[in-house]
């Protein structure tokens, strides 16, 4: 297990990475002009720029078990052209993406983006991932892990990380209190009807973002270009909602059928209503919030684990448990809002 941080601000590792990215950057007929400037270095992931005569490059490393990211991309870019940042450069072997700049994503500041942002993102994902849909063997290939679908394998799933967690010391911050433990084992049944309901909806699985919102999400002239895929997994299509609606409803403090929240599931809808109606569709999103909260559980499970713990920042600690609690509760939203 590597302390990622301290390896990424590392002279060695930079200069590793600079002997890939530079010729890689004046391959493409650009000439670099500044700099390698590290930008930002978390548990997770690195990002750093360079500047060069057609703008700026942007690279990224993923902790290892999301590395998978950088030859997603360009699988995603392969069959949905303009999904996603313009590649400038991949290495999939060490998970190295260099992107085109695009400036300042839909959400950069305290203000809300407008509605219309938010419509056309989820529209723009949704279609992508009607697409995707049919790719599934590529996208796996990637290293694109699949989430258990199946009812008994998704209780089984959280039966067998409550257990994980539990062995845990009783100082460590990630061990479940009794109260948490029993939440989730009286939960499982919530979440067995949850997947099911998911499982026999008919709707194909695809490409679930896992981190959707308009933070991610870069205007384009005609839509928007999607960033960070690293948290991605391959899941029920609907799981995708439930990120951009979370945050809408929270930060209007809007009632759940709030004609703007309908607007944005609308979007994230219509491209399967070929496959039902659009609502019979909208009577899955209650499963598909609850299933959701599992797979941001996935995708801290797996960040955790890469690193030392001691090199997690406090914020996230708990993350993989609260995700567990939220996803077994009556009610997912209001659990994961008392927090």
């Amino acid at each position: 297990m590597t302390d990622l941080p301290a390896r990424w601000r590392s002279k060695e590792w930079r200069a590793e990475l600079a002997r890939w990215l530079l010729p890689a950057i004046e391959a493409t007929g650009r000439q670099v002009t500044g700099p390698l400037v590290q930008e930002r270095v978390r548990f997770w992931s690195t990002v750093l720029t360079v500047e060069t005569d057609r703008g700026k490059v942007w690279v990224k490393e993923n902790a290892p078990s999301q590395a998978f990211e950088a030859a997603l991309v360009r699988v995603v870019e392969e069959v949905v052209p303009g999904t996603v940042a313009p590649i400038v450069a991949v290495e999939p072997d060490r998970g190295w993406l260099a992107t085109a700049d695009l400036g300042q994503p839909m959400w950069h500041g305290e203000t809300m983006p407008p509605l219309e942002s938010w419509v056309a993102t989820a529209g723009q994902y949704a279609r992508a991932q009607r697409d995707l849909a049919d790719h599934e063997d590529r996208l796996l290939a990637t290293g694109l892990s699949r989430f258990p679908s199946s009812p008994d394998r998704v209780v089984a799933w959280c039966e067998a990380l409550l257990s994980s967690l539990l062995t845990l010391p009783a100082d460590d911050p990630r061990r479940p209190t009794a109260e948490e433990a029993e939440q989730v084992r009286d939960g499982r049944g919530r979440v067995e009807e949850a997947a099911a309901t998911l499982e026999g909806s008919g709707v194909p699985h695809s490409l679930q973002h896992n981190d959707l919102h308009l933070g991610n999400a870069f205007p384009l002239s005609d839509g928007a270009a999607i960033i960070d895929l690293g948290d991605a997994l391959w899941a029920h299509p609907l799981t995708v909602a439930r990120i951009p609606l979370w945050i809408l409803r929270s930060r209007g403090d809007l009632e759940p059928d709030h004609p703007d929240l309908r607007a944005v599931e609308d979007a994230f809808l219509e491209p399967w209503s070929d496959v039902r109606d659009v609502e019979s569709l909208r009577a899955l999103l209650p499963a598909a919030d609850r299933i959701s909260c599992l797979h941001r559980a996935e995708s801290w499970r797996r960040l955790i684990a890469d690193v030392p713990f001691e090199v997690v920042d406090e914020p996230f600690q708990r993350s993989v448990t609260q995700w567990l609690v939220d996803a077994t509760a009556p009610d997912p939203y209001a659990s994961a809002i008392a927090r």
